[in-house]
């Protein structure tokens, strides 16, 4: 299943969450209307209020839904359209709710709150529609979560492809350049985007604009030296879709890295390599998941950050919070934000203590760094000072959990194989911080732990870091 897809099922998924939690609701107040009206008590609802069966109705109207809006695009529906779907599903949801009651004996509801349910869940329903509606046309130039795409090839099928990525802008797709293996081809307009070269631009597109996913839209026969731009996207951890013939199949026996799957994308064939084991409906689970827990964390410890943020602003001077250019997602640059551990202007002495550095490769790391503040080797301690990236967490641009997000400059030594590490999104924790960091020496080990959470990523392993983490802060050994 290749991007696009997966985000419209992500995006129907959520979507039809939150119509069975405004369902809720709906019967939620209902129940407790219907209490005041009988003069009843106000507290919580109780099985006198609800009834056992009241879960008949929610699958009733999630039926409903889905036989009337199977197809829904937001997009594409008028005002009117909503406003009549909700109304339907509304009415023909209490007769039916009725005729079941009546038939089966059940004494659910009485007939009256029934039909209240209806009138609330109408105007719910018909609510968040219309709201739904008017949200994704304002974010439609940017999407949730924005993926940057390169097509290779522009001809037809690349035409196609364009066209429906850009029916689709609400999902966050964003065409960020177009490659032809014809050098001839190079400034032509293609549906209205520019070619901007040949396959020899292919590792620079691929870096300069942060590619998350590949599509090549011709057959492979065309493009020179496909096998080892395959393999090359296999080791940086990008993600691919290629059309679905006799060379593929080929390439798949001889090189099984990665197993593909087949799908058919708008009438076209495709085969499809993913450069993680864990697909996008997965992952936006993990991120919403994480962000909820570090809004959580944010609030709970805010004390904590306000304590520390005093004491590193009366104990030295410079700013309370430490703000340092990271790299995410598939090269993304972003702002890390700490509490301030170290003098101010730590990173100009980085040469000066160079012969101090613990780590190999790329790495600068002391542990008992002579720029650290009193304060700071404290926070540094319990990992205090990693609190406000919880910030970064709610921005989008970290996790909770994942592989460490690494300085520009130590990206710009890295190997083709590191750059793996940079396909998914960095975390405030990962399987190398709670293995001993410390003690951990060398850099393609550390590299391999990151790789090794890459491909092996599931809930459960997130849940094993996590508490891990808590011991390995808790013990005072830092993070």
């Amino acid at each position: 299943m290749n991007i696009v897809q997966q985000r419209i099922r992500t995006f129907r998924f959520t979507d039809r969450l939150i119509d069975l939690i405004l369902l809720l609701i709906s019967i939620y107040t209902v129940a407790l209307v219907e209490r005041i009206y009988n003069t009843r008590s106000f507290q919580m609802i109780d099985v006198n209020s609800l009834n056992y069966f009241f879960f008949i109705i929610i699958i009733i109207w999630i039926i409903l839904i889905q036989i009337f809006e199977h197809d829904l695009v937001y997009r594409r529906i008028a005002m009117w359209q909503i406003i009549r779907n909700a109304l339907f599903i509304s009415f023909i949801g209490v007769t039916t709710s009725i005729t079941v009651d009546i038939l089966l004996e059940l004494e659910m509801f009485n007939r009256l709150t029934i039909a209240l349910f209806g009138l609330f869940s109408f105007f719910l329903l018909t609510l968040k529609r219309c709201g739904m509606k008017y949200f994704l046309s304002y974010i439609r130039h940017e999407g949730f979560d924005p993926k940057n795409i390169l097509i290779i090839g522009s001809h037809k099928r690349a035409k196609r492809l364009i066209l429906e990525f850009n029916n689709h802008r609400e999902y966050g797709i964003r065409i960020q350049g177009i490659l032809d293996p014809d050098p001839h081809r190079t400034g032509k307009n293609v549906a209205g985007l520019i070619i901007a070269g040949d396959m020899s631009q292919f590792q620079k597109q691929i870096h300069e604009n942060e590619i998350d996913e590949v599509f090549f839209a011709l057959g492979l026969s065309m493009i020179p030296n496909s096998e080892d731009i395959f393999k090359y996207l296999d080791t940086i951890g990008v993600s691919y879709h290629i059309m679905l013939n006799e060379s593929v199949h080929i390439y798949t026996e001889k090189y099984l890295n990665i197993v593909p799957n087949t799908s058919s994308y708008y009438g076209i064939p495709m085969v499809t390599f993913n450069s993680i084991s864990a697909n996008h409906i997965k992952l936006y689970m993990k991120n919403c998941i994480e962000k909820i827990l570090a809004f959580i964390l944010l609030i709970l410890c805010l004390p904590i950050l306000l304590l520390f943020g005093a004491l590193i602003k009366c104990t030295s001077t410079g700013s309370i919070l430490f703000k340092q250019e990271r790299v995410g997602l598939h090269g993304r640059k972003f702002y890390q934000y700490k509490l301030r551990s170290m003098i101010t202007g730590a990173d100009s002495l980085k040469d000066q203590y160079a012969h101090l550095n613990e780590q190999s490769g790329p790495i600068f790391k002391i542990k008992e760094d002579p720029r650290l503040t009193g304060v700071g080797r404290f926070i540094r301690k319990f990992s205090i000072d990693e609190l406000p990236q919880l910030i970064n967490i709610l921005m989008g641009s970290m996790t909770l959990i994942g592989p460490r997000p690494p300085l520009p400059l130590e990206v710009a030594n890295y190997k083709d194989i590191h750059l793996r590490r940079l396909s998914m999104k960095p975390g405030i924790t990962g399987l190398w911080q709670v293995s001993g960091r410390n003690s951990i020496k060398d850099f393609e080990e550390w590299v391999g732990m990151d790789l090794e959470y890459i491909d092996n990523w599931s809930f459960a392993l997130d849940i094993k870091i996590a508490f891990k983490t808590i011991r390995t802060v808790m013990s005072g050994t830092g993070m």
